[in-house]
Formats: C-alpha cells, sequence, structure tokens
C-alpha cells in the first residue's frame, strides 16, 4: 500500500487532479479543497469512459472536506475546477504499481496553460517538488564548478508530444561543456552522442524521482548539429537573417517565456553580431530575463549541445547577454560566465 497525497492550485478549467496507474487501484480517504470560490469535482470511470459529477459549483468559502470515502480503479481520474481553490486528495495506492503512483505528466502542473503539446507551457514546478539543484549534481556527480541557485526550480514545457523540465536558472558556473559530456548528460541519447570529446561515454543518463523517470542531458540551442559557423552572417550584424538558433529548444521553448522578444535587432535592441534568430509564435509565459538567469550572472552562458561546422573544440551556448544571444566557446572554457541549465525529459511511464 502507499499513500500519495496530490495538491493543485484550481482555475476555472477542469484539471485533472491525478490518473490511476495501471495495475493498481486507490481509496481517497481525505479530499480537502481550501480557499473562497465554486467548487466542480467529478470523477471519471475509465472502465466505462463516464464522467460522474460529485459537485457542481459548490461554494467555498473556507475549506470544505469530503466526508465519505472514493474508490478508484486502474485508469480512473478526479477532476476538479475553481478559480480560488487549492485541492488536496489523499490516496492509498495498492496494486502491482501501487508505488508508481505518478501523475501523468510528472510533477507540477497537469494542464498546459499556454500552446499546445508541439509547443507549450504547463508552468513552474518548485524545487521541493522535483530535484533542488544541489542534489541533482550529487546524484550525476557533476562536481568541476560552483552551485548555485539551487532552489531556482524548473519550467514545465511540452515539445513534440515530450514533457521537458527545465532548470529556471542555470544550476552551476565555472563548468565545461567536456566536463558535462563525461559525466554522460549532454546529449540524451544511448550511444556517445553526436561528437564526443576525451573519452566517448554514453549519454543516455537516467534519474528517478518519486515514481518518474527522466533522461538528464542539455538543452538543444541551434538549427543543426553541426551548426553552420561557415555562414558568411555569422557573427556580423546581419546574423539574425541566419536563424542560426531556429528550431532549437532555446528559440522555441526559452525565447516563448520571456518578456523580451526577438526579432530584427533594429528592432528588440539586442547584440546584432551575436543574434540567434526571431521569435516564432507567441508568447507562452512573461518572465524578466534576470529572473530566468539570463544577461548578467554567473552562469549566463547556458550551454548547449551543438558544436561547430568550422571548429570542432567549441560548443552553442545561449542567454549570455540578451535571450537571443548566440555564442560558441570552447568546451574546455570553465569562466563563470558559463551555466550548466540541465533539461529533465520525462520517461512516459
Amino acid at each position: 500500500m502507499s499513500l500519495k497525497t496530490h495538491a493543485k492550485a484550481l482555475s476555472g478549467s477542469a484539471q485533472t487532479i491525478f490518473t490511476v496507474p495501471q495495475g493498481a487501484e486507490g481509496t481517497a480517504h481525505n479530499i480537502l479543497c481550501t480557499g473562497t470560490g465554486d467548487l466542480t469535482l467529478q470523477y471519471f470511470h475509465a472502465a466505462t469512459g463516464d464522467t460522474h459529477t460529485i459537485f457542481s459549483g459548490k461554494t467555498v468559502t473556507d475549506e470544505i472536506a469530503l466526508e465519505k470515502s472514493f474508490n478508484f480503479e486502474s485508469g480512473d481520474q478526479l477532476i476538479a475546477s475553481g478559480a480560488g481553490l487549492t485541492i488536496f486528495a489523499s490516496i492509498y495506492y495498492v496494486g502491482s504499481n501501487a508505488s508508481t503512483a505518478v501523475l501523468p505528466y510528472g510533477p507540477g502542473p497537469q494542464e498546459l496553460v499556454a500552446g499546445d503539446m508541439n509547443a507549450g507551457y504547463f508552468g513552474e514546478v518548485p524545487a521541493s517538488e522535483l530535484y533542488s539543484g544541489d542534489r541533482l549534481a550529487f546524484e550525476l556527480a557533476v562536481t568541476e564548478g560552483v552551485l548555485q541557485n539551487s532552489d531556482a526550480g524548473w519550467l514545465k514545457f511540452a515539445r513534440q508530444g515530450k514533457v521537458l523540465f527545465i532548470a529556471k536558472q542555470a544550476f552551476m558556473h565555472s563548468v565545461t561543456w567536456d566536463h558535462l559530456y563525461a559525466r554522460g548528460i549532454v546529449y540524451g541519447t544511448d550511444d556517445d552522442g553526436k561528437a564526443p570529446r576525451g573519452t566517448p561515454v554514453n549519454q543516455r543518463t537516467v534519474v528517478e524521482h518519486g515514481g518518474n523517470k527522466f533522461v538528464v542531458r542539455l538543452m538543444t540551442g541551434a538549427v543543426a548539429d553541426p551548426f553552420p559557423e561557415s555562414d558568411p552572417l555569422f557573427f556580423t550584424d546581419d546574423m539574425y537573417q541566419m536563424d542560426v538558433g531556429g528550431g532549437s529548444e532555446w528559440n522555441d521553448l526559452m525565447y516563448r517565456v520571456c518578456t523580451d522578444v526577438p526579432s530584427d535587432p533594429s528592432v528588440d535592441g539586442m547584440a546584432a553580431d551575436r543574434h540567434g534568430g526571431p521569435q516564432i509564435g507567441d508568447n507562452l509565459a512573461s518572465l524578466p530575463a534576470s529572473s530566468l538567469n539570463i544577461g548578467p550572472g554567473n552562469g549566463r552562458n547556458t550551454w548547449c549541445q551543438e558544436q561547430s561546422d568550422s571548429n570542432s573544440t567549441v560548443r552553442v551556448n545561449r542567454g549570455g547577454g540578451d535571450v537571443a544571444h548566440f555564442g560558441r566557446s570552447p568546451a574546455y572554457s570553465g569562466a563563470s560566465t558559463f551555466g550548466w541549465r540541465p533539461v529533465l525529459e520525462l520517461i512516459p511511464n
């Protein structure tokens, strides 16, 4: 038997509070709702496909506790809505997968607040629900640099059908790309990676937290690997026309949660000769660049995966001067400006 408490701040839209995993059953002995608002609570029965309403628009002025227990079968869901309310559901799980009773999209919010599963944003996940920087670095033996921003938490995205947790800020500065490669946390692939350096190391490193498993890797930051440094526009005032970061996770995701919107440097005011290309799509959120460790501060140059087509020793880094900033530096560089901003890619259960 496994006890898990699911907590979620509700909105006016229906949200899945939990899904009972395959091979398990659950009993809810304690469902508490706090705050002020109108609660709608529903139960989805997977076996029949029916949705049953427990409460519809029930007024809550302080808190309300359900005075009966509910039994849930494999695949069943508890669904709720109610702006201004927070729900806490404590479930006892039994069965072969009771210990892996997890939310379908991993820790944090289960509903997209913007975008879709091709490119979308769920919201922020605190370190207390996933990993602190200190703990993740300890588990992965990332020891070369200087730890920072340990409790900054995570930005939770959807991209190409996958769920990605990207550190909100760099967890370490003064770290080299080479050190991260040696720890097997650059590419996220079950091989030695696109461009090994030093002793080849398998790049599929998996961590497990709260019943979820994640592949640890760096973000993609360029249009291709290798990226086209040989292009005549590279590091010129017309560099934005290359769109050298186009289609990367940095451009598709980090661009779209920052208040600063890259376009043409004559309009956006960003460094013309280090410009990673214009933003495609509307913002998914609006977070100040400084809150994302972009621009000033140690670790501001986020190491990414790609190498240059002109110099095999250099690797991409993003965000050093502004959100559009595209840099490339030797993989052995360990100045305080270089940072480790890990990606945790959720492995579906």
